[in-house]
């Protein structure tokens, strides 16, 4: 399964500037409704945490037990 959260880089137009975000590949929106960051490694956090949630909400990797 692929993730369902990336991380972009944007670039500002005025100077320039990185920025990076983090996008639902399946629903869409805005990009920046999970935040916008200046330094990549807290936007990748974040990215990790949604993946995880999605994870766990979707149920996969889940395994039912019958008796």
């Amino acid at each position: 399964m692929h993730p369902r959260f990336r991380v972009i880089e944007t670039t500002g137009l005025e100077d320039g500037s990185k920025r990076y975000r983090v996008v639902d590949l399946v629903e869409g929106g805005s990009a920046s409704k999970h935040g916008v960051f200046n330094v990549r490694t807290e936007a990748e956090a974040v990215c990790s945490l949604l993946n995880a949630e999605h994870f766990r909400q979707s149920g996969v990797g889940r395994t039912s037990l019958s008796i």
